[in-house]
């Protein structure tokens, strides 16, 4: 491969993996040769002996990433008599009967892959994963504090009980983006953190050049109906600056949603045609199609000077080759999110990262409305690239009670054996796997529940098998992932099926998909389908779908901000003198210092800083008192003049909350899991209190507002 030497993570990983037995978590920046640290010494280690069994398992959260590192690992093979397997949905059905018949070397596969074999071959796993010596899981951090990271975990637990030799077993995680080792460590060994060992390498100091763009919509007139609507001025010269920083060069555009993704492609690609420029701009998000997908990656990969606008499809490390620029259409959820999408530029040696971001703020009207006056939107890019500069990022928070993928991994492993005792599923769920915030109470109350929706049965011996529900649902196709896909309409024009819309539009509609205009001519509900022709009229599809919540250190920044004086070198002039009229509108209001603030006659806003958990639990606190809050970011604004609020708040800290009875007024507003359905009222109270509130905080913030 003509490389002149290893880079110091590699050398650290080939000790740390060879010469320890160890756990081994490396972090490092994108394009740091993670992949090389890990097999490098893994290969070696398994070289004489690869055959009979899976010797090494590599999990990957996409499948294009999966079918990425198979080519990758297997170059490192060429010369090696390793054979290297992927599996997954696309993979032919005589490769993975190949793999079962002589089962070896290195396998790449996704959870829901192993989910598939637990469900569809568990009389084979010993077979084939009796000699497993490494597990490798890539992109780690994707797996830290969400349902996927529960169900692999507890794939594995399981998985461990097919091995000859568990003891011997060794993880090994790749990211970039770990907030908190500790969390990380405690991931790959819940029972002895200290028997892992972490790799970090800061990168080698990369130059980064970065800019902050703004532009400022001023309010749309009224119109009368029938009228068209003018074109928004801002999003007019956001577009212009994309094209003209777009140019000669492969780039990718990020942005908080696909509609913008496909509105923001759309402009480019029609400004390109009207200047003459050969450039490509393309789009890739979750709702397209996989050829559309694949098409964008492979383009990109050759090299070829197009710019691809995108949600968080292509945070991960898919290779798609050199990108000179990474564009963020207002600033992402979270600073992790942000650094990994920096990653991917300026991967060549000597070659520098660009960063652009670009932020469309409302003109503040002349009265003067505090929360427009603030320009929060620019302060949350802000307070997110300051963050990025000092190099934090969020620290994962693991679910506490994540009784959706538990139900999932239930009727798994009953469906796995046919049948286990509820101890039996208590020790191997909960105890030995990763489900151990669940108490012995509360997974009877679920098995119960389980039983009264026919999921599970009791037998006369005490074995629970599944009902009549829960086979239906452990037959299912779907059954695989844990997380919710929404129902959805195929989008199809002609033979081409171009993705999929989970919010269907009606007929006559005009509409943008893939980076291309269409009319929709025909909805078939019962086929679910959507028949499109290529059209001249432009519409933004709609999409379902939440935003992120906001970890209370960005919001914590937003306010040294505010209180600063510097301005930073990389804002423009347009945000410059927005940023300067936002520290003017804080002076003058005392936003920065003071608990309550007017807003008008019959309005106040309490201000907490406390970032969007806490936020969450206070409005649900104010809810018992049918005091119904808006959230705006920094605090929250209610309907009552500020001379009542310090009363209010002292009667909100005389009552006791139960926190199970507050997440039911608040029930329509937190995100659904995929099982949820399945869990009734009593039990969604329990998993919606302990993973979306925090009562704690919320009463020591109005403790301190009380206090002054």
């Amino acid at each position: 491969m003509q490389w002149a030497s290893l880079r110091p993570l590699q050398v650290a990983g080939i000790h740390a993996i060879l010469t320890t037995k160890q756990h081994v978590i490396l972090s490092a920046p994108t394009a740091s040769g993670k992949t090389e640290a890990a097999f490098l010494p893994i290969l070696s280690a398994i070289a004489e002996d690869s055959a009979g069994s899976v010797r090494v398992l590599y999990v990957g959260p996409l499948k294009a990433l999966i079918n990425d590192q198979f080519t990758r690992v297997g170059d490192l093979c060429t010369h090696l008599d390793i054979a290297v397997h992927s599996w997954h949905g696309d993979v032919a059905a005589n490769k993975k009967s190949k793999l079962i018949a002589k089962p070896g070397g290195v396998l790449l596969i996704t959870p829901e892959s192993i989910e598939s074999l637990f469900a569809n071959r568990p009389s084979q796993l010993r077979k084939v994963f009796g000699g497993l010596r490494y597990v490798v899981i890539d992109e780690l951090h994707t797996f830290l504090d969400n349902d996927r990271g529960f169900h692999l975990q507890s794939l594995l637990t399981r998985l461990a009980g097919k091995i000859d030799n568990p003891a011997s077993l060794r993880l090994i995680g790749l990211s970039a983006t770990i907030g908190d080792t500790r969390v990380a460590k405690r991931c790959l060994a819940p029972d002895s953190p200290d028997r892992v060992t972490v790799i970090e390498d800061a990168g080698e100091g990369k130059e980064l050049k970065m800019r902050v763009h703004c532009y400022v919509s001023e309010p749309m007139p009224e119109i009368s109906e029938g009228e068209e609507e003018p074109p928004d001025e801002a999003f007019e010269a956001m577009a212009d600056d994309l094209v003209k920083h777009s140019k000669g060069a492969a780039n990718l555009i990020f942005a908080n949603s696909r509609a913008t993704v496909e509105l923001l492609a759309d402009a480019c690609r029609e400004r390109g045609r009207r200047l003459g420029l050969s450039d490509q701009f393309m789009v890739h998000h979750g709702s397209l199609s996989a050829d559309i997908r694949r098409d964008a990656e492979a383009t990109m990969k050759a090299g070829v000077n197009a710019t691809t606008f995108c949600t968080p499809t292509l945070e991960l490390g898919v290779d798609i080759g050199s990108v000179k620029m990474v564009g963020q259409v207002d600033a992402p959820w979270s600073v992790a999110a942000l650094k990994q999408r920096l990653g991917r530029s300026g991967r060549r040696t000597g070659e520098a990262q660009i960063l652009r971001m670009y932020v469309r703020e409302e003109a503040s009207p002349a009265k003067g409305e505090l929360f427009d006056s603030l320009y929060l939107r620019l302060l949350w890019a802000l307070a997110t690239t300051e963050l990025l500069l000092t190099h934090w990022v969020e620290p994962p928070q693991p679910s506490a009670c994540d009784l959706s993928t538990l139900t999932h991994q239930v009727v798994s492993a009953i469906g796995e054996t046919g049948g286990r005792t509820a101890a039996d599923l208590h020790s191997l769920l909960c105890m030995a796997g990763p489900f151990r915030g669940i108490e012995k109470g509360l997974f009877s109350q679920l098995l119960r529940q389980l039983g009264t929706r026919e999921v599970i049965e009791q037998m006369p011996g005490d074995d629970l098998i599944l009902g009549r529900l829960g086979e239906r649902l452990y037959r299912h196709y779907t059954f695989y992932a844990v997380f919710q896909t929404p129902e959805a309409y195929a989008l199809i024009h002609g033979s081409e099926r171009l993705g999929t819309l989970d919010v269907v539009p009606e007929e006559g509609q005009h509409l943008l998909f893939a980076a291309r205009r269409w009319l929709v001519m025909n909805v078939d509900a019962e086929r679910k389908e959507i028949h499109v022709q290529p059209a001249r009229g432009r519409r933004a599809p709609k999409f379902t779908g939440r935003g992120g919540m906001m970890h209370p250190r960005i919001v914590a920044m937003m306010r040294e901000i505010l209180l600063s004086h510097q301005i930073p070198s990389y804002l423009d002039q347009t945000g410059k003198g927005l940023l300067e009229h936002a520290r003017r509108a804080a002076s003058e209001s005392g936003v920065t210092s003071k608990h309550i603030l007017p807003l008008g006659p019959k309005r106040s806003c309490l201000l907490t800083w406390q970032g969007g958990r806490t936020q969450r639990t206070l409005s649900a606190m104010m809810k018992t008192l049918d005091v119904h809050p808006t959230d705006r970011i920094i605090g929250l604004e209610l309907p009552m003049p500020a001379d009542q609020v310090t009363a209010f708040v002292s009667d909100l800290l005389k009552r006791t909350f139960n926190p199970e009875h507050l997440a039911l007024t608040i029930e329509d507003e937190l995100p659904r899991s995929k099982f949820d359905w399945l869990l009734g009222p009593e039990l969604l109270a329990i998993r919606n209190a302990r993973q979306y509130l925090d009562v704690s905080t919320a009463l020591s913030t109005l403790e301190g507002i009380v206090r002054g």
